[in-house]
């Protein structure tokens, strides 16, 4: 309400008309009237020179007047736990639900550089607190979760228990069967030879089977050789008694 219209008010208050009676305006009326006026005149709100009916409307964007906190709110303020409550360097504030950051950036124009960079700034730290409560919940869950895992570990992954008997009977016949090696003399050195085991007499008779082989591979070689040292001094002497025919054709 305006002051206009509060004036409007006081001075179209009825008047008593009665008989022997006079219409006149008491002191109570006049201290009414100015509580009125001084309300409407205390009456504050951010960027108020904007508003119409209490209502800001810039770029598409709804803005609301509060008088009572000296703000301008956007977005749903009965969630309390959304409302982001930024003070701006200009006086007063503005409270803003963070779904509603979107419409507050189209309306960016409308606040001062000093404004704007305080709810900028504002919008800043609460992104980054929020990020920062996200991971400690993350690591948190993330705990929980491994501390249940470990506590859900299958019997077959727990360290198996010792049982004394059967390892008894597993060194007893360990001891049994070496003891039958030893007496048909079967207690071999084995040699590891990549995924294979050999004994000294299978490594023996594949290093003899090896040897003769090279000795067969050298002999052959050797006869080779041998053929081809003959070939050559064959065609040495061949050639020899030819020259020696033709010089005696040179002289008969």
């Amino acid at each position: 309400m305006g002051i206009a219209a509060i004036a409007n008010d006081y001075l179209t208050e009825p008047f008593n008309y009665g008989v022997g009676k006079e219409s006149t305006t008491t002191v109570g009326e006049t201290i009414n009237f100015g509580q009125k006026l001084q309300a409407e005149t205390e009456k504050k709100c951010p960027y108020s020179f904007l508003a119409k009916d209490g209502i800001i409307q810039y770029n598409g964007v709804i803005f609301g007047c509060d008088y009572k906190q000296n703000a301008i709110t956007l977005g749903n303020m009965y969630e309390k736990n959304k409302v982001l409550k930024i003070a701006l360097p200009s006086g007063g504030s503005l409270h803003v639900n963070i779904d509603n950051f979107d419409d507050l950036a189209k309306a960016a124009s409308m606040f001062t550089p000093e404004d704007l960079n305080a709810i900028m700034r504002a919008i800043h730290e609460y992104n980054h607190c929020t990020r920062k409560r996200m991971e400690i919940e993350e690591e948190k869950t993330e705990t929980a979760e491994e501390a249940a895992a470990e506590s859900e570990t299958p019997d077959a992954e727990k360290e198996p228990e010792v049982d004394e008997t059967n390892l008894i009977a597993q060194i007893s016949a360990f001891r049994m069967e070496l003891f039958n090696k030893l007496i048909n003399n079967e207690t071999e050195i084995k040699i590891q030879i990549g995924s294979q085991e050999m004994s000294i007499k299978e490594w023996d008779k594949l290093m003899n089977s090896i040897d003769k082989e090279l000795e067969a591979i050298y002999e052959a070689l050797l006869d080779k050789e041998e053929k081809k040292s003959e070939k050559e001094q064959e065609e040495r002497i061949r050639k020899l008694f030819e020259e020696r025919n033709a010089e005696k054709e040179q002289y008969i």
